[in-house]
């Protein structure tokens, strides 16, 4: 897996721990919503590097069919779990929102501390 997105799940999983930390000592937000926002991002991710890696990477001919695939069945599963989520489970919707933000807040860290390297 490409170094960069490994330094961002490693920020985002540091991230999610302190923030949820955060929302527990706090109480502003709920830190199970929290938590759940910022782990539907990170298997989010997870799950798109690994389709991407095939992308870049085919062995076979007919692979690329099968990583388009993949990718409307991902979106699918992960629309309706989200759909099946909000209305099955009580979710602070702004916890949830803190909890997605979280991963772009480690892909900014991540490409700033890149960026700040000497060439």
């Amino acid at each position: 897996m490409n170094p960069f997105l490994q330094n961002v799940e490693r920020w985002h999983v540091a991230l999610l721990a302190l923030a949820v930390s955060a929302a527990a000592v706090t109480a502003r937000v709920s830190p199970i919503s929290l938590f759940i926002g910022g782990a539907v991002m990170g298997v989010n991710l997870w799950t798109m590097g690994r389709i991407f890696q095939r992308v870049v990477r085919p062995t076979e001919e007919q692979r690329g069919v099968w990583v388009v695939g993949l990718m409307v069945l991902k979106f699918a599963l992960f629309l309706s779990l989200l759909a099946a989520l909000f209305w099955r489970v009580p979710i602070d919707p702004v916890g949830f929102a803190v909890g997605v933000t979280v991963l772009l807040v480690a892909c900014v860290v991540e490409a700033l501390r890149q960026g700040m390297r000497p060439a």
